[in-house]
């Protein structure tokens, strides 16, 4: 359904030029959920901008492909782009309040996208806004639709979003930080509501989150990004039961364990994610990895795939061959 290949966007900051994503390349296939998981100033949001045409001015896509059903979405003018975006891609953004304009009610938004983007009269809209409601489990929608979006609490405002988005009626659903401000009940709630709508609607989702444990049950693919990079994608099980790279294992050690008595290590890394205005030479990774070789600091790894079928971006395994790096690792 969706095929990235190659993706470079650049943003101009002043005179000089940052890179934000820097040629990474996934797919979404039909009816399938793909989870993108990293830090902040990874690039995963850049990423999803970038897919529909929505990055502000000083950014740019300067290299790469979005295939979209088959159509290369960098050749549409922005009036063909924009019969894309919304109706066939829907975007959920991570600060619902933020998207919902507060001088309108929650009905006159929803009816006005209905009418937009379907063939159908004012009352007909309302009707299925409020149906719409209904399905994301917002109580007694007949009267709620005519409330305003600071009447809602943030878990109820993004799950008005989910029903705005579902409104336009999109095969592809990119969710950006859709849990990232609500709690952990709210968001296992959001969750579960956006893979029921998946399964009934027949959409793709692209997941977006900096948290690789609230997403990995429910997708069927996991890529990880670190500085504008992929470091690794595959499975979840692979990714959570055997990580190839020293990033996804720092991640997934960092995922707080349910029972206390479990003495799992914990793999810290050094320092923070640098600037993409001073991104290290060679690896990206380099100055805060915990396996961190002479080569890394001159040279940039390549996404190689390995013995677990997973595709990882280190030297380790490019230089040493596999079975050296999994004896060395179970000696550590």
């Amino acid at each position: 359904m969706l095929k990235v290949k190659n993706l470079k966007t650049v943003f101009k900051v002043g005179d000089k030029s940052t890179v934000a994503v820097d040629g990474i390349s996934f797919d979404v296939p039909k009816k399938s959920i793909v989870g993108i998981v990293g830090e902040s100033g990874s690039g995963k949001s850049v990423t999803a901008l970038s897919i529909l045409d929505l990055l502000p001015n000083n950014g740019k896509v300067e290299n790469g492909q979005i295939i979209y059903q088959d159509q290369n979405l960098q050749n549409l003018t922005k009036k063909e782009m924009q019969k894309i975006r919304g109706s066939e891609i829907g975007l959920i953004f991570q600060n619902p309040l933020a998207s919902l304009n507060p001088v309108f009610s929650i009905g006159n938004q929803m009816i006005e996208t209905i009418l937009l983007h379907q063939d159908v009269n004012k009352k007909e809209a309302k009707a299925l806004a409020i149906e719409l409601l209904k399905k994301v489990n917002i109580p007694d929608p007949e009267h709620r639709i005519n409330d305003y979006p600071h009447q809602f609490s943030l878990g109820m405002c993004q799950r008005i979003m989910i029903a705005l988005t579902l409104s336009m009626k999109p095969t592809l659903l990119i969710a950006d930080e859709p849990t990232a401000s609500l709690d952990v009940t709210i968001q296992a709630q959001i969750l579960d509501l956006l893979m029921k709508i998946k399964d009934e609607f027949d959409m793709s989702i692209l997941i977006i989150s900096h948290d690789l444990g609230v997403i990995a049950q429910f997708c069927d693919y996991i890529v990880v990004m670190y500085l504008g990079k992929i470091v690794e994608k595959g499975v979840p099980k692979e990714i959570f039961s055997n990580p190839q790279h020293p990033y996804t294992k720092a991640l997934i050690s960092a995922i707080p364990k349910p029972d206390p008595s479990a003495k799992t290590p914990v793999s810290l890394l050094r320092g923070d994610v640098p600037s993409t205005m001073n991104v290290p030479k060679g690896c990206h990774f380099h100055p805060r990895c915990p396996n961190v070789m002479p080569e890394c600091s001159a040279l940039i790894p390549t996404l190689e795939k390995v013995k677990n079928g997973s595709e990882v971006a280190c030297l380790l395994y490019q230089i040493y061959p596999s079975e050296v790096v999994s004896n060395a690792k179970a000696d550590d």
